[in-house]
């Protein structure tokens, strides 16, 4: 008996230790010890394809050139002002699929943006392919789908909308007071007309500010993900842990981004949580980057086609119709 009851007040030694340590650590290790999550097991590369020369910053002297290969899962296009190169990859162990879309502008080429109706942001949603299309997009993905906001902001005036501004016009002004845990959180990522992307909390600047730094265009989502090459401490939490389809825009350097568009909700892609998505940006070398609207809402569009078009219909899941999308680039869409 004697022996026991030393055992038993062990346990309750250690079972004490151990709740003390989850009071200070709740979610693992210590803060500045992140763990990060196993690395992802992709598959070998696609073959490059053989492209016309280029010049020493990889841009094209003259015309266009396009590749399409589904099945290695590699699209690139090249101009004298574009590059865009997509890259599917897969990691069966998980199960995981994702694209990495490497962008690269030079000259007045940048990311513009469309409305369905202007006027009336949040109603006449499309297909993002057929907006893509229309537009002659190179490449076309969904953005803040703050036009859902605005439909719902007018059934219920709580319902907030952060802080929009399309082509340097102001949409919307209203957003959180302070920074919450909320998906959307309504964080922003501001572009200006010289290329650099920027991201900032929800409640840091006015759309008067922002216009006054010369925003041209304002993407309200979030969290952010990444600020100034380090990767937002929320991103360890307990609030963004669900596996989802996940969609985020990043900067690299002016004039060279990265967009990352993780598959979910599927059998052949569970989808990932946000401290994913961010240490896979960090490793490309990004340094500003916010998350964007995923699940049914993300589309990666090349040249009016969809790629991600294995979720179109997938256990009960299909892609929303939008209101707005990010496109960049101009050529001529294929027949469909």
């Amino acid at each position: 008996m004697r022996g026991r009851r030393q055992d038993t007040a062990g346990r309750n030694r250690r079972g004490l230790a151990l709740f003390a340590a989850f009071l200070l650590f709740p979610f693992g290790a210590p803060a500045e010890e992140h763990p990060t999550r196993p690395p992802l097991v992709t598959e070998a590369p696609a073959p490059e394809p053989v492209t016309p020369e280029r010049d020493a910053e990889g841009f094209l002297e003259e015309g266009e050139f396009i590749h399409e290969d589904e099945e290695a899962g590699l699209w690139m296009y090249l101009s004298p002002t574009l590059q865009v190169e997509i890259r599917r990859q897969r990691d069966v162990s998980i199960p995981l699929i994702w694209f990495e879309t490497e962008i690269r502008t030079r000259g007045e080429e940048r990311f513009r943006t469309v409305m369905t109706n202007p006027d009336r942001p949040g109603f006449n949603g499309r297909l993002p392919h057929k907006i893509a299309r229309e537009e002659g997009f190179v490449l076309g993905f969904t953005d803040d789908f703050y036009g859902d906001r605005m439909q719902k902001a007018r059934k219920d005036r709580k319902t907030v909308i952060g802080i929009i501004i399309r082509e340097g016009q102001v949409l919307s002004e209203k957003t959180y007071s302070k920074r919450n845990s909320h998906l959307p959180n309504l964080d922003m990522m501001i572009q200006y007309p010289d290329g650099r992307l920027e991201v900032c909390e929800c409640s840091e600047y006015t759309a008067e500010e922002l216009l006054e730094k010369g925003a041209l265009n304002v993407f309200s989502f979030g969290p952010i993900l990444i600020r100034d090459g380090v990767i937002n401490e929320q991103m360890y939490g307990s609030h963004y842990r669900d596996l989802e389809p996940r969609h985020a825009l990043g900067m690299i350097e002016p004039g060279h981004y990265f967009l990352l568009s993780v598959q979910g909700r599927r059998k052949d892609s569970k989808g990932t949580m946000l401290q994913r998505m961010a240490e896979m940006m960090k490793a490309r070398g990004v340094t500003q980057a916010l998350n964007l609207d995923g699940g049914n809402t993300m589309a990666l569009v090349f040249r009016g086609r969809m790629l991600n078009k294995e979720a179109v219909f997938q256990n009960r899941q299909f892609v929303r119709s939008v209101t707005s999308l990010i496109g960049i680039g101009k050529t001529e869409m294929p027949e469909e």
